[in-house]
């Protein structure tokens, strides 16, 4: 069986055909290929998860880990220190923080009173 390659140029019913191509002659005890996952997370996000999950009939979160690659393998200790003079330190810029559950905040900073409750209410997010 020839799978599709990943490159994010195949619509939706095409991944879903090799889908069921795999499915109907594979042994039902064998794993998902890589490449049919990859094929799989290259529709985003042209499609939504739940979009493709459902219509490939897999498991959102294993797709979810497919799609967000290389941010996975992050250390969860890795960090960038910000230094600040004071509670009331003039900085001004904005913040982007990353989780390793694949959620983003950035933050637009004109005082950094709030920044620290901030950042610890975003970390403490399991």
């Amino acid at each position: 069986m020839d799978l599709i390659q990943p490159s994010g140029e195949h619509s939706l019913d095409e991944v879903r055909a090799q889908f069921e191509q795999w499915r109907n002659s594979r042994d039902k005890r064998k794993a998902i290929p890589e490449a049919l996952w990859e094929a799989a997370a290259s529709l985003y996000p042209a499609h939504s998860l739940h979009q493709i999950s459902k219509a490939l009939r897999l498991n959102h979160t294993k797709l979810k880990h497919y799609v967000q690659g290389p941010n996975l393998s992050m250390p969860p200790a890795s960090f960038i220190e910000v230094g600040f003079a004071g509670p009331a330190s003039p900085y001004k810029g904005s913040v982007e923080m990353r989780h390793q559950n694949g959620a983003r905040m950035t933050m637009q900073i004109t005082d950094n009173r709030d920044l620290m409750k901030l950042a610890r209410l975003f970390w403490s997010r399991p």
